[in-house]
């Protein structure tokens, strides 16, 4: 966990010294399911098609205004890249090796010859003694004991239903928006409800919290946006430094356009197509 704080500090270009005289307020954005070629800004060498095929020039300011690692390492899956970044420790260490949903159920696919390892299914846990879960004190936890208001937006997936990080005000957050068990929504429409029945959370994919939006034309990313807008504002009024984690759910399936967006894409004749939801 120290060397989580300490990167995070050396990524803002903080000394402990000016961290004393005043925290830095944290924005970390994770974006799930995102390549390194699926937006305009570019990761290798050259400028690549995919990064000609999309807009996003707000990372383009991002990157042109701050700093770019092109060499960087992630798990191929949810769970496991998000505990590393809450704990400090690699998926070798913390034994959470896939994306977690059930209690106490593994998603890895059967072997007729190997049987996997009792990984731990679960996910994290902030108190000891729960099976098959890493126990640790998270970063957004340490940030709140060091007087940080802590708040968390979006996708979580951090603890299977059923045990405490599956709601993130358990492992710290002062403020959850939208994050619960799942790593999926069930639609990223306000007029699908974003996966729910009516105003009936619908498990296990139905998005929480988000009522207020239900049979609107708001896609769920800018719902999100707004979301974590007003939550900023009680920090900013009581002059308290704050940690933003926004975990967008997109580009997770199932797809679905942003009609704010999508109408440039279709003049290049792109496949207007449709995924289908989780298993």
């Amino acid at each position: 966990m120290k060397k989580v704080l300490l990167t995070l500090c050396a990524l803002l270009g903080m000394t402990a010294a000016s961290m004393a005289q005043r925290p830095p307020n944290i924005v970390l954005f994770i974006v799930d399911d995102m390549g390194w070629q699926d937006c305009s800004v570019p990761f290798w060498t050259t400028v690549t098609d995919y990064n000609k095929r999309y807009r996003t020039p707000n990372m383009e300011r991002l990157a042109r205004e701050g700093m770019k690692f092109t060499d960087a390492y992630a798990t191929p899956v949810c769970s496991p890249s998000r505990i590393s970044l809450m704990t400090g420790m690699n998926a070798a260490r913390h034994r959470v090796t896939n994306w977690t949903l059930r209690k106490n159920a593994s998603v890895d696919v059967k072997d007729s010859l190997l049987s996997p390892p009792e990984w731990n299914v679960n996910g994290l846990a902030p108190v000891p003694g729960i099976g098959k879960t890493v126990y640790a004190d998270a970063l957004p936890s340490l940030l709140r004991q060091s007087g940080y208001y802590t708040i968390h937006c979006g996708k979580a997936h951090f603890g299977a239903q059923e045990t405490p990080a599956a709601d993130p005000i358990n492992i710290g957050f002062m403020v959850n928006i939208a994050g619960h068990a799942a790593g999926g929504p069930g639609s990223f429409l306000g007029t699908e409800n974003y996966g729910n029945k009516g105003d009936t959370i619908t498990p296990p994919w139905g998005v929480p919290g988000l009522q207020k939006y239900h049979g609107s034309k708001t896609f769920l990313t800018e719902a999100l946006t707004q979301e974590a807008l007003t939550a900023l504002e009680k920090p900013i009024a009581d002059d308290k430094p704050f940690f933003l984690y926004m975990s967008h759910y997109a580009v997770h399936v199932p797809l679905a356009a942003d009609e704010r967006f999508v109408e440039k894409y279709r003049a290049m004749g792109l496949p207007n197509r449709k995924q289908s939801m989780h298993p």
